[in-house]
Formats: structure tokens, sequence, C-alpha cells
């Protein structure tokens, strides 16, 4: 996740631009030494650069500029485009310019996975590494699902980690063998424009919840000790729910939610009241979408294991003491399970619905003689459903159950303004003060 990348470049970049008299922490006996780890710092950096030319082209097509449009020029081509004028696009020219005349290359994998003796070469390597984790949470496929205001938060990103590659680049500067960045000066005005074109907006920080993600799995191994053991079984069911039950499993699964929910809501109602009132409308759901389910059959799917870790969550939950405290990330990790599981379940219903994997009960009428029964059962028949409409679980499901989408939260975050700082940050009182000249 994006989230997760960049806010470890932005933390290493922020530590490195604290570290001042370059050359004393380089240590090494001979001229040869230092060369040697300011080429391996240069493999490092052009890793970094080639996530920044990456992380511009995904952002370029959303881009644009919030600046006022200039006067046109009387001595310039009617048919000139103004689109290459934007501060994203020279920001991205000048980075492709780094990267393309520097005679450094990426650092190898090898290069990336090995631990440096030297610390400030290991944030470095903590950056690069991050960098190259980063080219997977800014792809194609990632940019496509990108919003203009999310893009414009990334292109700020971008910025601030060139100033940081700029002001570096003159601190290095008398490192033996050190390469500067081609056209430094431009690379340092056109990220300070992007920079200031960004802020003119309002950049959508919900960017850092894209990207990739690793796969969930089961929690295997033996029970949990505790209520760790419900979140456990809850966990798994959410995983188990990958593959879709049949009706009858799909009752029990719906029948331990509410369980679930009712059980847990005195729990919460010590610690956060309102999440305690939004469990039990919860529970109260799943009893109407369980009697509902009865008019529904089916015996397409399986789910046999998705029923057994529900009703490992309801037996662990009973046997919790009554008076166990709930920590309130325990409670947050219930509601995450809770919200994942419900649109998934709402999943089940109205794609069983569609593809004619549930069918409805109906009561047939029938001519009862005297054949001197005391009971004569109900003749009932299960048929196709033929729109969705005439289901009331789905109904349910719709104006109930399905969680409404949530934004998510969309802050700068603290390794912003941490980079942000580190930017303008300045030695303390009784050290020379290196001003970068961009």
């Amino acid at each position: 996740m994006y989230g997760e990348t960049g806010a470890a470049m932005r933390a290493e970049f922020a530590a490195l631009l604290r570290q001042h008299r370059v050359q004393q922490r380089l240590v090494g006996t001979t001229a040869g030494e230092r060369e040697e780890l300011g080429g391996l710092i240069r493999t490092y950096r052009q890793s970094v650069i080639a996530w920044l030319s990456q992380a511009m082209r995904a952002a370029s097509p959303l881009a644009f500029s919030n600046m006022p449009p200039a006067q046109p020029n009387p001595f310039r081509s009617v048919g000139t485009s103004s689109s290459h004028l934007t501060a994203a696009g020279e920001l991205a020219r000048t980075i492709d310019l780094a990267k393309h005349q520097s005679s450094a290359s990426p650092a190898s994998a090898d290069a990336l996975a090995t631990p440096n003796a030297n610390p400030m070469v290991d944030r470095w390597r903590l950056a690069a590494r991050a960098a190259a984790l980063a080219e997977h949470d800014t792809s194609e496929q990632v940019s496509a699902q990108m919003t203009a205001p999310q893009a414009q938060a990334l292109v700020g990103d971008v910025a601030a980690l060139t100033q940081a590659l700029v002001v570096l680049d003159r601190r290095y500067k008398n490192t033996p063998g050190w390469e500067p960045l081609a056209q430094i000066a431009r690379l340092g005005w056109a990220s300070l424009a992007a920079a200031l074109d960004v802020n003119l907006a309002q950049p959508d920080y919900a960017v850092d919840h894209l990207g990739w993600r690793p796969k969930t799995k089961v929690i295997t191994g033996p029970e949990r000790p505790g209520i760790l053991g419900v979140l456990q079984a809850q966990h798994n069911l959410v995983i188990r729910m990958n593959s879709v039950p049949n009706a009858t499993n799909l009752r029990l699964v719906v029948d331990s939610q509410r369980l679930v929910s009712a059980h847990l809501a005195p729990y919460a109602a010590r610690i956060d009241q309102r999440l305690a009132e939004r469990w039990t409308t919860r529970a109260e759901t799943y009893s109407v979408m369980q009697k509902q389910l009865r008019e529904v059959g089916g015996l397409l799917g399986t789910g046999g294991l998705a029923v057994a870790e529900g009703a490992n969550a309801v037996t662990r939950l009973k046997a919790l003491p009554k008076d166990t405290i709930l920590e309130p990330r325990v409670l947050s990790g219930f509601q995450l399970l809770f919200h994942r599981l419900d649109d998934r379940i709402a999943d089940v219903i109205e794609d069983g619905v569609e593809r004619g994997a549930f069918f409805k009960r109906v009561t047939l009428p029938r001519i009862v003689g005297g054949g001197g029964q005391l009971v004569h059962p109900v003749r009932e028949r299960f048929v196709p459903i033929t729109s969705a409409t005439d289901l009331a679980v789905v109904k349910t499901v719709r104006e109930r159950l399905r969680p409404k989408d949530e934004p998510p939260e969309a802050t700068p975050g603290p390794t912003r303004v941490d980079l942000h700082s580190a930017l303008i940050h300045r030695p303390t009182k009784g050290r020379a003060v290196e001003v970068p000249n961009i």
C-alpha cells in the first residue's frame, strides 16, 4: 500500500536531511573507501529517481494545474498546446532528464536487501527499498483508480522528495567520485513550482489507501486465549466466506452473526455506547434475515468451513467472563471484520439470486379430502426467482445490511509534516549553515 511505502521514503529522507557533516559520517580510512560508499549511495539515489519518474507518469494524466492561465504570447503559434507548460509536466521532464543523464544504475536486489554497516548509507538503502516496493503501488492498474485530487497529492509527494534530493546533492558534493544531478537548478525550481501548484488546491491524501495489499490468510494453529480466540474465528470466517455457501449453510452463518453481535454489544457498551448500539442494530438485522432466509433454498455451493468458524466464534464468545474489558483496538478489529463480512454476505445473496443459485419457497393450493388424517401438511415447492425484488431478504440486504461507503481518512500524516520540517531544517547555533544553491 502506498501509505506504507511512501511514509517509509519520507521518514528516511527526513532523517537524512537532518544529518550534516557528511564526510565525517562516511567512515573510511582512505578516499577510495569513501568513494565506494558514495557510489553505493548513487545507486540507491538512482532507484529513488526511477520511482519518482514512474510516479509522475502515473499521475500526469490527472495532474491539472491549479494556477490561472498566463496571458497568451503574441509571438507563439496559435496551435501550440499549453498542456506541457504545467508545473507537474515540467517536474516530470526534469526528473526524466536526471534519470537518463546519470551514469549510475539502480541498486540490485541484493544491495537493497543487505544492510550496510554505515548508518547513513543504510538509510539510503531503506529509502531505495521503499521506492522499489512503491512501484507496485503506483502502477498503471492503480493509476486507473486514482482521482485528480489523489494525483495532486502524489505529485506533492514527488515534489517534496525531489527537493530533498536537491538539498542532499549539494550536501554530498565533496564526496570522492560524486556525480551531481543533471540541471540541478532547474530540478529544484520545478519541484518548488509543483509543490506550490498542488497546495493551491485541496489534494486528497486518500491516495495512501491505494496500491498493492498482501493476501489475507486463515490464522492457523491452536485457539488463541480469551477474546483473541473470538477474533481469530471471526477473521477465519471472513476468509472462508470467499467460497460461496449453499442456502442452508448461509442461514447458519447469518445466525452465528446474530449471536456474535448480540453477545458483543454489552462488552462494547462499557467502552463505546455508540458502537454497542450499532452492534445491537446489526443483531436485529441478522435476526430478520435469518427468518427471511427460511423461504430461500438452494443446493449449489459449500460453506461448511465457514459454518464451523462461525460456531467457533459463538462458542468462544459465550465462554468469556462477564467482567472482561475489551480494549478499543479490539473493538475496532471486530468492527472492521463485521464491515467486511456484511459486505461479503450481501454480495453472496445478490449474486446467488442473479445467477439462479437460490430458489423461493411457495405454497401450493390443494384440495383436502376426507382421508381421515388429523393433520394435513402444507404443500410447498421451490420455484426460480424471476426478480430480486421478489425476495424480502434482498430488500433487507440493500437497505439495512450492506455497509455504506465511508470515505477513508484523508490526512497528510506525520511523515509529510516531518519531511517538510526537515526541508527547512537548519543546524543548531554554533554550526555552519548549509544553504543549497538552487
